[in-house]
Formats: structure tokens, sequence, C-alpha cells
């Protein structure tokens, strides 16, 4: 009988490292600044004059296989590229609680009482908020979420972090 976990492990995404055994909820991985990965995260930031300095590969095969069930539980395959800002000091908390702003200690995570983070539809909006200032001290976490407004957290899942010089 094959585990849950063996099954989402067979299953990840393409640009994922193999790995046998997740000691933690989640691993990061720095991605080859020349890689076609790297390009493709890259390309999400052209309308910024923002330097990035690194881009990491979020792997947390927990959170990626309840969004899969949350997925075919909606019968949706439509999802969207968001943004979410995080201050670096609770980059750990976000990516172990699923961007969880309740729990960070700098938040630009969300406002009254929504429950769920604040995610922007582009980079553009992301970086250039009243809330939030970009400086080397906060990370942009780019997220798959399903289309439309968040119900779970299990409508989302953190595929990078990225760093700014």
């Amino acid at each position: 009988m094959t585990s849950m976990l063996s099954f989402v492990l067979e299953n990840v995404p393409s640009d994922w490292e193999s790995v046998n055994t997740y000691n933690s909820s989640y691993l990061l991985f720095y991605v080859n600044a020349h890689s076609r990965e790297a390009e493709n995260v890259k390309a999400m930031f052209n309308s910024t004059s923002l330097n990035i300095n690194t881009i990491r590969r979020v792997q947390n095969p927990f959170q990626y296989g309840r969004f899969k069930l949350r997925q075919e539980m909606l019968n949706s395959n439509l999802v969207d590229t968001v943004f979410h800002i995080v201050h670096a000091s609770d980059l750990e908390t976000a990516l172990k609680y699923t961007c969880d702003y309740r729990r960070y200690k700098n938040s630009h995570g969300s406002e009254g009482e929504n429950k769920h983070p604040r995610f922007y539809p582009n980079v553009q909006n992301a970086l250039f908020n009243p809330f939030t200032t970009i400086t080397t001290d906060n990370c942009v976490l780019v997220v798959n979420k399903i289309s439309g407004s968040p119900k779970t957290q299990s409508d989302y899942y953190i595929q990078y972090v990225v760093d700014f010089k």
C-alpha cells in the first residue's frame, strides 16, 4: 500500500529536486540563476526596477498535496500566480504555516477581518502598494492559487521565495 506522501512525491512538479525524506514540512532549494526555471521567475519581475538577489524553490509536498486534492475536489484546473510579501524575519513562519499572516511579527499579510493573506495579482501591485515598501528585509513569495477567493489554506501553495539586493 502506498502512503499519501509517497503518492504526492511521485507526482510533484518536474522542477522539484528528488528528495527521499522530508524531515520538515518544507525544503528550500536555490534556483540556478541561468536556468529556464529562474528565467521564468525573473520574467514575472521584469516590469520592476528591483534587482533579484536569489530565487529559492519551496518544496512542500504536504501543502502541494493538499492543494492538488482541493483542486480535484473543486474540479478546477484554473490556477493563478499571485504574490505575497513577507518580512525576512517572518519567512520561516510563512513557509511553515502557509502564509498565516496572524503568526507574523512584522505583518504585511492582510488587513481587517480577512482570513487569508493579502495576495496581489501581479508584481507591480505587490511591490508598489501603500502597505509595503520593498527592501532587502522583505521577500516576495510567488504563490499558485486556485482561481477565485480562497476558502481554505489548501487553495494555495508557495512556489518560490524571491529576495532582492
